[in-house]
Formats: structure tokens, C-alpha cells, sequence
């Protein structure tokens, strides 16, 4: 058989679906982006809070715990998405190589971090968030998360421009605010206002 030439308007709505139906698995999935963010939160407070206190030798185990829990809950997600046995778009299935790439680069930093003993990683780690927040807030064109890239980037020059490890926590849980907790809580309103529609359609 031979292979059906599409005219350039069907391949603009092809493309248009294969956005649309990464969209929406993004959405069933965004609770990651909520995970992750009141983790980081969570931590960057903490760390402000035991700085400012003069209780520095405590923030390496807040940050190993976030750390931990983390990287539990990235395998646990990755092994139920080998179990799902279903169709992806390409768009999908690049953004589940970009997310890879990113939490491999992520551990990178961190025990480059770890071994060069620099308070100026986390600026690097902001850098990265960003991008990732800009690829796939651009891939699902929700506005939020690339408003969220940028605020990442100009906290990660902040973080290489501030000395006191108390305000770079405090710059670190404002960006992760705008970039992982805001989107994040958008999404799932998005998603359950989505599924509300859909039942009253099916009602």
C-alpha cells in the first residue's frame, strides 16, 4: 500500500492534535510539577529558616531527605509509566526523553555540587529548571510555565550575584513558587475543570 500524501493543512491539524493530546496527559500527570515544587519549597524554607537560626549544619540532611523522596517518587512514576501499555504521540514520547535528560543532568549537578562543596550550584540547578519549565511549558504552550522559565533564570543570576546563603533560599523558594507550584495548581484546576465537562457531557 502505498502511503498517504498529507496536504498542508491536514499536517497542521495533525500537528495541532499530537499538541493537544500531549496536553492533556500532561495535565493528568501534573501533580509532578506539585510534588516536585513543595518538596523544593519546602526545603529552600527550611534551609532559610535554619540559616537565618544559625543551624547550618542541618540543611544538608533537609536537602538529602528532599533528595531521596524525590528520586522515590521519579522511580515509582517511571516504572508505572513502563507498565502503561498504551500509545504515545512523538510529542509525548520526546518530552518523556527531555524529562530523562533532565533528572540525569539534575544528579549530575548535585554530586558535582556535593563535591566541589559550592553554595553557587544551586544557581546551575535553576538554570536547568528553567529549561526544562520553557521546553515543555512551549511543547504544551501553557503560558505559565514559560512565565515560570524566565523567573528561574533571572533567579539563578540572583543566586550568582547574592553572598548570604539565608536570601538564596529565599530567592529559591520565590522561583519555585512561579515556576513548579502556580503552573502546577493551574494544571489541575485545568484538568478537573476538563473532566467536570466531560461528565456533564456524558451525563
Amino acid at each position: 500500500m502505498e502511503e498517504k500524501k498529507l496536504s498542508g493543512e491536514e499536517s497542521l491539524q495533525l500537528i495541532q492534535q499530537m499538541i493537544q493530546v500531549a496536553k492533556d496527559e500532561h495535565r493528568e500527570k501534573g501533580d509532578g510539577w506539585l510534588i516536585w515544587g513543595w518538596l523544593l519549597f519546602v526545603a529552600s524554607v527550611s534551609s532559610a529558616v535554619l540559616s537565618y537560626a544559625k543551624l547550618g549544619r542541618y540543611i544538608g540532611w533537609v536537602w538529602l531527605g528532599m533528595l531521596a523522596i524525590g528520586l522515590i517518587v521519579y522511580t515509582i512514576g517511571h516504572l508505572q509509566k513502563q507498565d502503561r501499555k498504551k500509545v504515545q504521540t512523538y510529542v509525548q514520547e520526546l518530552l518523556n526523553k527531555i524529562e530523562s535528560g533532565f533528572f540525569i543532568s539534575l544528579f549530575a549537578i548535585v554530586a558535582a555540587a556535593y563535591i566541589s562543596e559550592s553554595r553557587f550550584s544551586f544557581g546551575y540547578f535553576f538554570i536547568l529548571y528553567a529549561f526544562w519549565m520553557f521546553i515543555h511549558g512551549s511543547a504544551i504552550r501553557f503560558r505559565p510555565l514559560i512565565i515560570g522559565a524566565w523567573v528561574n533564570w533571572a533567579a539563578a543570576i540572583a543566586i550568582f550575584m547574592i553572598r548570604d546563603y539565608t536570601y538564596i533560599m529565599m530567592v529559591s523558594a520565590l522561583a519555585v513558587l512561579v515556576g513548579y507550584l502556580i503552573p502546577g495548581y493551574m494544571l489541575r484546576a485545568g484538568y478537573r475543570k476538563k473532566m467536570q465537562s466531560s461528565d456533564r457531557i456524558v451525563a
